[in-house]
Order: C-alpha cells, then structure tokens, then sequence
C-alpha cells in the first residue's frame, strides 16, 4: 500500500492498516522488537513523519523513550537522544495521568509542551494500557499544523490495543520463563543441601576416632571408661540416625547432643580439652525446635579446627539463652599454644568457612533466617582472647 496523500482514511484502507499492525507482530517474542515493529508501521503505513513510543520505567515516575522512527532515531534503530519525562508534564505526561489520548493542532498554542529535538507544530498521543493502567503511549508530531484528525486518534487507539496485549503475552511468557528458571535453581539448590545436609552428619573421621580410643580402652582392659565411651558413642550416632532425615531437632536433644559429643572428645582428649554447656533457658517451651545439624555442625568445625592446629590446652563454652522468643547460642573457643603469647596466636577459617557456606544455602532453601557473627575477643574468663560465634535461631514450633 502506498503512502496516503490525505489525513482521511477510508474503512478499507483501515482495515488493511490494522490487519498488517496485527499480522505484522504475529512472530516477535521480544518487547524491544515489538515497540520497533509498532514505530515502523506509524511511518509506512500512516504516513507519519516521525513516531516514538514511551513506557514507564521502573519507578513509574518517568516516560522513557524505548523506540522512535524519525528526527529521534538513526538507522540502526538506536535512539538518538533519550528523553526522560517526568510524569503529569507536557502533552506525553498529561496522557499517563489522565488515560485519554491527546490531539494538539498547533502547539504553539500550548504552554505546557516540552520542546524536544526539532520544534512541531501538531502532535497526536495515545495511551497504552494494560489491565487497565497506563503503562505507555504511543506519539507522534508533524511539521503541518492540524495535521492529525480524530481519526488518527481512533486508529492509534485500536492500534495501542492490539500491541498492549501483545506486549501482555510477552511479559507473562518472559516471567513464566523466568519463574521456571527460579523454581529449577531453586531445586538445584535443594538437591546441593541435601547433599550437604547428608555430609554435615558427623564427621568419618570423628566416628573412626571414637572407635579406635573405644578399642585403645578396651586394649588397656580399662572396663569402666570403655563402657562409658561406648554407650555415649551408642547415644550419639542413635541421635544422629533418628535425625537423618528430620528439618528440625528439639532443642533439649540438641544440648543433651552436644553434652555427648563433648563428653566423647574429653574422653579422648582428656585433659586438653575443657568444656562447658551453659543452658540459661528455663522458662523457654519445652517443645522449642531449632533448624536440624546447625548446631552440631558448628560445634564441629570449631572444634576441629582447634585440634588440628592445637599443641596447648583447649577450652570450649557454649551458652544457650533466649532472645526476643528465638535461642541464641554464644560459643567461645581459646586456645593455649605452648611457647606462644596469646597475641601472636591465630585460628584456621576453613572449616568455619565450610559452616558458614551450609548455614547460608539452609538460610536460601528453607527461609529460616538464622543470623551469626564470628572472629576474636576476650574470653569471658580470663585475658587470652576467645573464638567466638554468636547464633541466632529460630524457634520453628512457632512457624
């Protein structure tokens, strides 16, 4: 078709326009492309000299140019030079207020025009909607004063239509896409701390230890200790195995748990290791539970770590009290190095890293909101400084 010589256009000339704008878009699945075929058709198919489309941006504050043929834009469809309009200001402003198309015959005769690149003298603007709200509009200006008729408005308006709800299935296909590659992530994220929660069980070599100083005890015929080791042994990978597949633990089988776990170490260490479980929570519900293997992870690695890198005493608190109905658990860990003054001493950070990274994936999987600090200060008995990590967690018998 060509061009129309006339600003009248007749009923089957507009049939055919508003066929080719529908059939035109059939195949875009991008918003960018879709508001560049829109401009495109306004210049062959309307005759207009230049043809910009606007959309809210994120703020919804501000129209922003996101498609232009004409005086705007370059070949290679690139916008010249961006212009941000301020909501309810000049013609395109007042269009997103008010929902009602525009028509300016002469705007030299209008106060509130912003001027733009070249000044027009007549202009046309429609709104574009999308359940029901303004989300952008369609513009356009002309040298020739009264150029744009009614029925330019009722064309751009159908036109308007036909695009917003094109730009509707785009959007709901760009979020579906979106929300599929969320929930996939987020299934790959469970499968990870699925595996993590499985290695965060105690530790093999914690459990190949324990069975080796059972065995030195039985070797040194001492029955007594023996005995005792085993059955806190016995209780312990009990505990763990009831919890293997449990999101949350009580929190009175947690401090039991972790009086056995220590008890085991002690056994095993004797005296180089000191520890001290403080439970502050009397007037807590009984039936508080706390995320499952935070706890005894954290315990762990800390402990570990000393271990590893100890040739000195190592003592461990750990205080469990109630913070605004949710537990904090405060653990300190110092270190006493032979030959080394407590300034000079320094704590390993990988397994407390590893820690760290398991309590962050749970924070992401299962929204639980557990909040730590770590690093050095005073003991609370004595001068050396202290390893400390302050935790706080919930109470899921309430959620």
């Amino acid at each position: 078709m060509n061009p129309f010589e006339v600003h009248i256009v007749s009923l089957k000339d507009l049939e055919e326009i508003l066929l080719h704008f529908s059939q035109s878009m059939t195949k875009i699945d991008s918003e960018a492309e879709l508001l560049w075929d829109l401009v495109g058709n306004c210049i062959s198919k309307l005759n207009f000299e230049e043809a910009v489309v606007y959309l809210l941006d994120e703020t919804g504050e501000f129209l922003v140019q996101k498609a232009a043929y004409g005086s705007k834009a370059s070949q290679n469809r690139k916008i010249l030079h961006s212009t941000r309009i301020p909501i309810g200001e000049g013609v395109t402003g007042k269009v997103v207020t008010s929902g009602l198309p525009a028509l300016i015959s002469d705007k030299r005769k209008y106060p509130e025009y912003i001027p733009d690149d070249q000044f027009m003298l007549s202009e046309v603007v429609v709104p574009i909607l999308l359940e029901g709200k303004v989300i952008g509009v369609i513009d356009s200006e002309n040298y020739e004063p009264g150029y744009f008729t009614e029925q330019h408005v009722r064309i751009l308006n159908a036109v308007a239509s036909i695009y917003s709800g094109q730009i509707a299935r785009i959007r709901a296909e760009k979020k579906v896409k979106e929300d599929q590659e969320k929930l996939l992530e987020l299934q790959k994220r469970n499968y990870q701390f699925q595996l993590e929660a499985l290695s965060a069980q105690l530790s093999p070599h914690f459990v190949f230890n324990s069975l080796n100083s059972i065995q030195n005890q039985i070797f040194k015929e001492d029955k007594e200790s023996s005995l005792r080791f085993l059955s806190i042994f016995s209780k312990l990978l009990r505990y763990f195995l009831t919890q293997l597949k449990e999101e949350s633990a009580s929190l009175k089988e947690e401090i039991q748990m972790i009086n056995w776990y220590l008890e085991i170490q002690k056994l095993r260490y004797g005296k180089v290791l000191e520890y001290e479980v403080i439970n502050s929570m009397n007037s807590f519900p009984k039936n508080a539970k706390i995320p499952s293997l935070v706890v005894q992870n954290l315990i762990e690695n800390l402990l570990e770590e000393q271990i590893q890198s100890a040739n000195g005493a190592i003592a461990i608190r750990i205080e469990f009290s109630e913070l605004e109905n949710k537990i904090l658990m405060k653990v300190w860990v110092s270190q006493e190095k032979s030959g080394e003054s407590p300034e000079k001493r320094s704590f390993g950070n990988q397994l407390i890293s590893d820690w760290q990274g398991f309590v962050q994936l749970l924070n992401e999987i299962k929204s639980y909101r557990i909040q730590y600090d770590a690093g050095e200060k005073a003991c609370p008995k004595g001068t050396a400084n202290c390893k400390y990590v302050n935790l706080i967690l919930p109470n899921l018998s309430n959620e």
